[in-house]
Parts: structure tokens; sequence; C-alpha cells
């Protein structure tokens, strides 16, 4: 048991202390997330913000009920469907002018990002069906008829757009492509 939550807290932790990191060291976060520990050479400031927020979260939704857990579980389902369903197709895009310089690049830069992009777009469209049904959710919960794993999928989603937005004025330098060129 131990171990294994250990292992749930990495998965949990590590991936967005990496997300941090990497978006303060191209300016989209502040710099101060970009930094690295000189002993540990681990980005100790990203990590314990990760954390910090991570425990929060999952402190306030157990505590609310351990069934509206199970649906935010459900509704990172959902979120993570749509980051990596958009994360393959930017690579085909990324990759746009080399697709068919070589057999390889059509195999590796076309065809694997673009079949696992749409398989994780008919997942999310699956996923988005399903988490409007309250009776398919943990807790059956439901406003106006409409399951709470949809309202939490969606809510998630749509907090990060607005997060972005309001960045684009607090780090207009990343949305302009400043920050992240192809030197870098």
């Amino acid at each position: 048991v131990f171990a294994s939550s250990i292992a749930s807290l990495q998965t949990t932790v590590l991936p967005a202390a990496r997300t941090m990191l990497a978006m303060g060291a191209y300016g989209a976060f502040p710099k101060r997330f970009a930094s690295v520990n000189p002993r540990s050479l681990s980005p100790v400031f990203s990590t314990v913000v990760a954390g910090v927020v991570t425990a929060c979260f999952y402190t306030i939704v157990t505590l609310l009920s351990e069934r509206t857990l199970l649906d935010t579980i459900a509704a990172l389902g959902i979120m993570i469907c749509w980051y990596y369903g958009i994360t393959a197709f930017a690579c085909v895009w990324f990759f746009r002018k080399e697709l068919f310089l070589s057999p390889r690049n059509v195999i590796y830069k076309l065809v694997f990002p673009a079949v696992g992009g749409v398989m994780l777009l008919s997942v999310f469209v699956k996923s988005v069906l399903v988490s409007m049904d309250p009776e398919a959710s943990g807790s059956g919960a439901s406003i106006g008829g409409i399951g709470l794993v949809f309202y939490l999928g969606f809510g998630i989603l749509l907090f990060g757009a607005v997060l972005m937005l309001g960045l684009r004025f607090v780090q207009p330098a990343f949305f302009r492509g400043e920050t992240l060129t192809m030197d870098t």
C-alpha cells in the first residue's frame, strides 16, 4: 500500500512540476518556477507548488465526499485525453515540413501521432458522452440532469483556458513566440 501510494503521488506531482518548470523556463509562468536546486538538480519550487496544490485539492474533494473524489478521477481522464490528443496532433503539425522526407518520418511523425490523436479524440468524445450521464458517475450527482463528471472535466479545462488568457496579458512574450523559438 505504501509503495502504491508513493507511485500514485509521483504520477500526480511530477508531471505537474515538470510542466511548471518548462512553462517557467519559457516565460509562460513566472521565472521562479524555472528554478532548479543546484545540489539536487531538481525543480524544488515547482514540485512543492504542485504537491501543495494537489494535496489541498484532493483533501477538499475527499472531505466533500469520497464519491466526489471518484468523479474527479473520472474527470481527469477527460482532461488527459484532451491534453495528449492535442499534443499528438501538434506533433504532426510541428513536423509537417519533414513528414514525407523519408519512410521513417511518415511512420513516426505522421502515422503514429495521427493515429494516437484520433484514438484519444474518440476516447475523449466517448468519455464526454458517458460523463453527461449521472448514473455513470461515482457519486450519481448531477446539475440540471447532467453528470457532475462532465462539469468537473470541462470546468477544469475552462479554468485552464481562463488562466491561459490571463497569462497572455501577464507574460505576453511567450504568446508572441519570443521565448520558445527554434533556437531554444
